[in-house]
């Protein structure tokens, strides 16, 4: 497996009565029909988190039914328990998943021989391709050039997503990847195209649940050598990546795809829905990129 292009982290919608199925058909298609490269499923905009087991089961299947082999479906399968890790990616493998991926262990400080071990573990009692997910500023750990180094010969670790935001960091794992099938992806939208130029395979894009093509167009716009274009681009999303930082994670994101007309619902407690006093703001930037993505904005009067 390689994994290359844009691959959105897709929020999960949500009702008062667990994973909404319509909403999460509806962004699916959205996604799929505006050219996405693959879905990343029960991330931290996933918040996969909060969701209880049965949740995650039930939105795995709703997706890997609904995209039906037209892009890759990446789920994270994530905690801190080996255990529990193994015994989660075993199920979505059975529900279809493309491949896993998996956060480090947060909440406690474990060693770099630790967390080899986790990784090895987990590979030596599934089947799936894993992808590494490097937060260190979520977690608290950081997947070093040692532990890097040791999971790399793992062959059914298939990639890396780093949103360490650390471009020497994430040069490092570019550098010590010597195989063809192992992909390195950025996880911080502010560095897709710094990314890509460095020689990243493609980018876990939070942002593309909303501006989809804009995303899309600073890759096609990298690979065709349009460098300006890809450029400004790029620092087009400047300003939504802004509102998203207005309330905690990922409240502005799931209010502005119900702007456009996708109820993604509320997210999880302790998390809030967005104040209605951020509604004006959030809809005077999204009318931004009304063109662009060629999407209609319900705004409160």
């Amino acid at each position: 497996m390689k994994i290359k292009g844009i691959i959105t982290a897709m929020v999960t919608p949500l009702s008062n009565d667990g994973i909404n199925e319509a909403a999460t058909r509806k962004l699916v298609n959205k996604l799929i029909d505006d050219g996405v490269h693959g879905l990343f499923i029960l991330g931290t905009n996933g918040e996969f988190y909060a969701l209880s087991e049965t949740e995650k089961l039930t939105l795995v299947k709703i997706v890997v039914d609904e995209v039906a082999g037209r892009v890759p479906v990446f789920a994270g399968s994530g905690g801190i328990s080996t255990e529990a890790v193994i015994d989660l990616t075993n199920k979505f493998e059975k529900l279809g998943v493309d491949a896993v991926s998996i956060i480090t262990p947060y909440l406690i400080k474990v060693s770099d021989d630790e967390l080899i071990q986790h990784y090895q573990r987990i590979a030596a009692k599934t089947n799936v391709p894993i992808i590494l997910y490097n937060i260190p500023a979520n977690t608290k750990i950081s997947i070093s050039e040692k532990v890097f180094k040791e999971l790399i010969k793992v062959k059914q670790i298939v990639g890396i997503k780093d949103s360490g935001g650390d471009l020497e960091n994430f040069q490092m794992y570019l550098n010590l990847n010597d195989r063809e099938d192992f992909s390195v992806l950025v996880g911080s939208d502010s560095l897709i195209l710094p990314a890509l130029q460095r020689g990243a395979d493609g980018a876990v894009a939070a942002t593309s649940n909303v501006l989809t093509k804009t995303d899309l167009g600073i890759y096609q716009a990298f690979l065709e050598n349009r460098s300006e274009e890809a450029q400004v681009l790029q620092e087009s999303i400047n300003e939504f990546r802004r509102i998203l930082k207005l309330a905690t994670v990922p409240s502005v994101l799931k209010y502005s795809l119900a702007l456009t007309g996708i109820p993604v619902g509320a997210p999880k407690s302790p998390v809030c829905p967005v104040s209605s006093e951020l509604d004006a703001e959030i809809c005077r930037t999204l009318n931004q990129y009304r063109e662009i993505e060629g999407m209609e904005i319900s705004c409160k009067k």
